[in-house]
C-alpha cells in the first residue's frame, strides 16, 4: 500500500515539475549556423535597409512619400511607391485592445519608425565582373516606381519603372480576400545585352519591436521557415543574444517559406521558385532580418521574364493557413502555429475546440462543453481508478496484517502482498492511470488556450474580458477596491481561487490513503500547490476556467460513483 501512495505522490510532483519546465521551455529548435554554405551563382549581398534612425511618427513616415491606398475584407493600409515597399499592413478584424476606440492591429509599420516593419522586393545586378552587363539602376528600396493601375476596389495595382538602359520592369501587386499578396514582376529586356541580375527579398523588423518581452513563454516567437521540408526556428531572443552575430539561420531551399511569427500573427515570404534561393535570418544593426536572394536569372536582349513571390501578412487562423498550403501547395504552412510537441493530440483539440465554438457562438461555453467532452472520454478510467482506490483501501487491513507477519523479512512480505493483490484481482498501479491519461492532455489544452486566436479577447462574465489573458483581479487588493497593484505573485484572482476551492474539494471526497500525512499533502498541498504555479506563471483565464469545470465535473463523478463503490 505505501509503495501505491508512493508512486501516486511521485507522479502528482512529477507532474508539477514538468509543467513548470513546460512554462520555462520554447520549445523550439535552434539550428546552428552551417559551415560550409552552398554557393550560388550571381550571390550577393542582401538589400541594404534604409539607414533612417527611428526617429518619426507613424503618420509623419506615411507621409513622407507617395502611396497607394488599398483595402480588403481583412486587410487595409498603403503601398509605398518608393521602393514599391509594403509597409503600411492594418487588420481589420484584430483590435490592438479591448477599448472601445481601439485601432487595428498593425502588422506593417515604415522604416525609420520605433515598430519599423516592412517588406520589400529589389533587384540586383548578378554580374561577376565589370566586363558584364551591370545597371546601376536596377529597382532597389529608394526607386521611384511609376503608378500604372489603381482599379476602384483597391485589389490588384500597377507599377512600372525602367532603368536607364532601357531594361522595363513591371511589377503587379494583387490582394485576395484573407492574407495573401501576390507581387509579380515583368522584366522586359530592351537592351543590346544580356542582363545577368537576381531578386533579393526582405522582411525587416525593429529588434525593438521583435524582441519578446515576457518572462516565460511556452508559445514561440521569432525567425520561422519550412527548409527543404525541415522547419527551421529561431527565437528573437537568441537573435538578440549577446553574440547575435552567430545567432542566426543561413540556408538554401527550394519551394519553401521563411518569415516571422509572433503569438497570433505571421509575415511570411513563400519560395515558389523550384531553384535554389539563399535565405537568411539574422540580425542587423537594429533591425531583425528575413532575407532571400535568387541564383543568376539570365535575360537576353528582347527577351520578357516574369518572376512572381507570394507574401502571408495576416492573423494565423488554422482554416486560412490550411487553405493556402492545398491552393498553392506550401509545405507544413499550418505550423507557424505552435502546436507544440504534442501536435498529433493538440491539432485535434483545437479543431475540436473551434467546431464547438462555431456551434455555439461563445468561446467560454465551447471550453466548459470541451472540458465535459473529455471528462466523458476519460470516465472509463476514472471509473477503473475509482474502484481500484475502494478495492485497495479494503485491503488494508489484511495488508497490515501481513507487516505484521513478514516485517523483518521483506522479500517474503513482498511476494505475499503480490498473491493477495492476485486473489483480490487488484492492481495497484490502476489508481495512476488518470493521472497518466490526463498529463497530456493537460499540456495539449494549455497550449490550445495559449495559441488559440479564438481566445483573444473573447469575453467569460462580469472582470473576465479576455480569455487569453490571465484572471486580472486579485485577493490582496480585495479584488480591485484597493487602489494597489499586488506584485505577480499575489496575483492570486478569483478563478485561482474557486480552481483551488474546487481541487480541494474534489480530493476531500475522494478514496483517501490510510497514511494521514499522505491524505493531507494530497488534500491540502495539490490546490495550493497548483494555485502559487498558476500565479508566478501566469496562465490563460480560459485555462483556469477549464480547471475549475474539470474539478467540479470530478466532484459531481465522484459522488456519483461513491455509493456505487460502496454497493
Amino acid at each position: 500500500m505505501s509503495e501505491q501512495r508512493g508512486m501516486i505522490i511521485a507522479i502528482v510532483l512529477s507532474t508539477l515539475i514538468l509543467f513548470v519546465f513546460h512554462f520555462f521551455s520554447e520549445q523550439n529548435t535552434i539550428e546552428e549556423m552551417k559551415k560550409n554554405e552552398p554557393e550560388i551563382a550571381g550571390y550577393v549581398n542582401n538589400v541594404a535597409s534604409p539607414a533612417q534612425e527611428p526617429t518619426l511618427t507613424r503618420e509623419d513616415a506615411l507621409n513622407l512619400s507617395e502611396r497607394v491606398q488599398i483595402k480588403t475584407r481583412k486587410l487595409s493600409g498603403s503601398i509605398n511607391t518608393t521602393g514599391a515597399m509594403i509597409d503600411d499592413i492594418s487588420l481589420e478584424n484584430y483590435k490592438e485592445n479591448m477599448a472601445a476606440d481601439s485601432a487595428n492591429v498593425k502588422l506593417l509599420n515604415p522604416a525609420g519608425t520605433n515598430e519599423a516593419s516592412y517588406i520589400s522586393l529589389c533587384w540586383r545586378s548578378a554580374a561577376k565582373s565589370e566586363g558584364e552587363l551591370n545597371d546601376n539602376t536596377l529597382p532597389d528600396e529608394k526607386t521611384k516606381w511609376n503608378v500604372v493601375e489603381t482599379p476602384p476596389e483597391n485589389q490588384l495595382i500597377k507599377l512600372a519603372y525602367t532603368t536607364a538602359k532601357g531594361v522595363a520592369f513591371e511589377r503587379t501587386i494583387s490582394l485576395d480576400d484573407n492574407y495573401m499578396i501576390s507581387v509579380t514582376d515583368r522584366v522586359i529586356n530592351n537592351s543590346e545585352q544580356e542582363l545577368k541580375i537576381c531578386q533579393c527579398g526582405e522582411i525587416a523588423r525593429a529588434a525593438a519591436f521583435s524582441t519578446n518581452k515576457r518572462i516565460a513563454s511556452s508559445v514561440f516567437e521569432g525567425g520561422i521557415g519550412n527548409f527543404d521540408k525541415n522547419m527551421r526556428e529561431i527565437s528573437f531572443e537568441k537573435l538578440e543574444g549577446k553574440d547575435s552575430a552567430t545567432q542566426c539561420i543561413k540556408d538554401v531551399i527550394s519551394n519553401g517559406w521563411v518569415g516571422f511569427t509572433d503569438k497570433y500573427w505571421l509575415t511570411s515570404l513563400i519560395i515558389k521558385d523550384t531553384n535554389p534561393v539563399k535565405v537568411n535570418i539574422e540580425k542587423d544593426a537594429n533591425l531583425m532580418k528575413c532575407t532571400t536572394t535568387t541564383g543568376e536569372i539570365l535575360i537576353k536582349p528582347g527577351e520578357t521574364v516574369e518572376y512572381k513571390n507570394l507574401i502571408f501578412v495576416g492573423a494565423k487562423e488554422l482554416g486560412v493557413l490550411e487553405g493556402y498550403g492545398k491552393t498553392h501547395g506550401i509545405d507544413k504552412f499550418d505550423l507557424s502555429i505552435d502546436f507544440g510537441w504534442l501536435y498529433l493530440l493538440t491539432k485535434p483539440l483545437f479543431y475540436l475546440l473551434q467546431a464547438l465554438f462555431s456551434f455555439l457562438g461563445n468561446m467560454a461555453l465551447a471550453i466548459i462543453l470541451l472540458t465535459l467532452l473529455s471528462k466523458v472520454a476519460l470516465f472509463p478510467f476514472a471509473r477503473k481508478s475509482n474502484l481500484s482506490m475502494a478495492k485497495m483501501k479494503s485491503l488494508q487491513p489484511k495488508l497490515e496484517r501481513l507487516k505484521l507477519l513478514y516485517g523483518d523479512n521483506k522479500i517474503r512480505m513482498n511476494e505475499e502482498m503480490l498473491k493477495l493483490y492476485r486473489s483480490e484481482k487488484v492492481n495497484p498501479a490502476s489508481g495512476c492511470l488518470p493521472l497518466l491519461i490526463q498529463m497530456p492532455i493537460f499540456f495539449c489544452l494549455y497550449k490550445v488556450f495559449s495559441i488559440s486566436i479564438g481566445l483573444r479577447h473573447a469575453p467569460l462574465f462580469l472582470w473576465i474580458k479576455d480569455l487569453a489573458a490571465p484572471d486580472p483581479s486579485s485577493l490582496f487588493n480585495l479584488f480591485g477596491l484597493l487602489p494597489w497593484a499586488p506584485p505577480q505573485f499575489l496575483q492570486i484572482g478569483i478563478l485561482h481561487i474557486l480552481m483551488g476551492a474546487t481541487m480541494f474539494w474534489q480530493q476531500r471526497i475522494s478514496p483517501q490513503p490510510t497514511d494521514n500525512s499522505q491524505a493531507k499533502m494530497m488534500m491540502y498541498f495539490m490546490p495550493l500547490s497548483f494555485v502559487f504555479m498558476f500565479t508566478i506563471f501566469p496562465v490563460p483565464s480560459g485555462l483556469l476556467l477549464y480547471w475549475t469545470t474539470s474539478n467540479i465535473l470530478a466532484i459531481v463523478q465522484q459522488l456519483f460513483m461513491t455509493p456505487r463503490n460502496a454497493a
